[in-house]
């Protein structure tokens, strides 16, 4: 399973060892706000964390690709994730990530975003990526926007109205970056 280095990150796929830090990130309700499950209740969020991480990883061992832990280089420290991961019920492979809250607006996720980009036209061989969010998620379009991708409809999937954002291989410009 590939790992990718950027200026500030090192991109790894998810371990259970991983489970407790991941755990922290995702019980905060900010950083959940947009997911499509919402904030994870209390009591909840090693059980639901457990989930989504046994998830990635059975992901990343069935399809060659997945969502990578992102670790801050400067501290070793796992601050959230990116990725690739098939959109549920569909052919399509998205683009999502999630990092601490901490970690917002400092380019973060422009960075993992343009490695994962970079690693699924080149390494995955994949054709179109697809990215959604929430309507409202306004910073979430601008990381989609500001690394290419292109707004194509609205849609609905995990049982909410999102925008539709898609790239493919030949419309990607890493050079641009």
């Amino acid at each position: 399973m590939a790992e990718i280095e950027t200026a500030r990150l090192r991109l790894r796929p998810y371990m259970l060892d991983d489970l407790d830090r991941l755990t922290i990130i995702l019980s905060n309700p900010e950083v959940m706000k947009y997911s499509p499950r919402g904030p994870i209740a209390k009591g909840k969020e090693k059980q639901v964390t457990r989930e989504i991480l046994e998830h990635f990883i059975e992901h990343w061992e069935k399809y060659g690709f997945g969502v990578w832990a992102a670790i801050e280089k400067a501290s070793g420290k796992l601050i959230g994730h990116c990725g690739l991961n098939y959109l549920p019920n569909s052919p399509e492979i998205e683009l999502l990530y999630r990092f601490d809250q901490n970690y917002w607006n400092q380019g973060i996720a422009t960075e993992a975003t343009l490695a994962s980009l970079e690693y699924g036209f080149s390494s995955a061989k994949l054709y179109k990526i697809v990215a959604i969010a929430a309507p409202e998620h306004i910073a979430s379009r601008r990381v989609m926007e500001k690394v290419g991708f292109k707004y194509e409809k609205n849609a609905r999937f995990y049982k909410l109205d999102v925008v539709y954002y898609s790239i493919t291989k030949d419309e990607w410009q890493p050079d641009d970056f």
